[in-house]
């Protein structure tokens, strides 16, 4: 009677370990040394939406449109990619220029939204920002009203060396879901490029400019 009792409990004691170490960590972003693993400067919040409501909220608070005439085929499709949406989508973004001191510029893009994913822990998430990019959760533009019609696909920053972020960021255990890449679009000129996402799946675009 012992003896098996004693082979149950030793069992539950097993599989509890077995468990254990199978497990993801809770928040794998703040074990991450010496943080941040880059230092980022968020500079564009690309917005998804199936409505024309943001545009015309900018305009109301005094954003300015941008039109950009050139045509960067190549990029497009780079952008496509990285961006996960339509190539024609991205050749119809519009880019909005924030008034000084209110928040960053802003690029729409007008497409058919699916379903929203699971939305991230908040501490993973200020964990994420904090440890792997050096700055605080971004905010949500306070010109356009947060709505089911809309939604962050990117959030682009600058960084000062991308083909030192990737072999930074893969060191430290954070996929990178679109390798660098050298590539010329109207918008940010002469750039290198490359993503990786955050917690809750969007799309985090790292930049190196000549100009920043």
């Amino acid at each position: 009677m012992q003896t098996s009792k004693l082979r149950r409990v030793l069992a539950v004691f097993l599989l509890a370990g077995l468990t254990s170490c199978g497990r993801t960590p809770e928040n794998p972003y703040a074990a991450i040394k010496d943080p941040p693993v880059v230092q980022g400067r968020l500079h564009t919040i690309t917005l998804a939406a199936d409505t024309a409501e943001p545009a015309e909220e900018m305009q109301v608070k005094g954003y300015e449109q941008v039109a950009f005439l050139s045509n960067y085929p190549v990029s497009v499709a780079v952008e496509s990619s990285l961006w996960s949406v339509p190539e024609p989508v991205v050749e119809k973004a519009d880019h909005w220029k924030a008034p000084a001191g209110i928040g960053v510029n802003v690029r729409l893009l007008r497409m058919p939204l699916a379903a929203n994913g699971v939305a991230a822990n908040p501490g993973v998430e200020k964990s994420f920002y904090r440890n792997v990019l050096g700055t605080d959760v971004p905010a949500w533009p306070v010109a356009v009203e947060r709505t089911a019609k809309v939604r962050v696909q990117v959030w682009t920053f600058l960084i000062p060396d991308v083909k030192a972020a990737s072999k930074r960021l893969r060191e430290n255990g954070i996929p990178v879901v679109f390798d660098p890449v050298a590539i010329t679009t109207a918008y940010l000129g002469d750039h290198k490029t490359m993503a990786i996402r955050a917690p809750d799946g969007t799309i985090i675009e790292l930049v190196e400019t000549a100009a920043q």
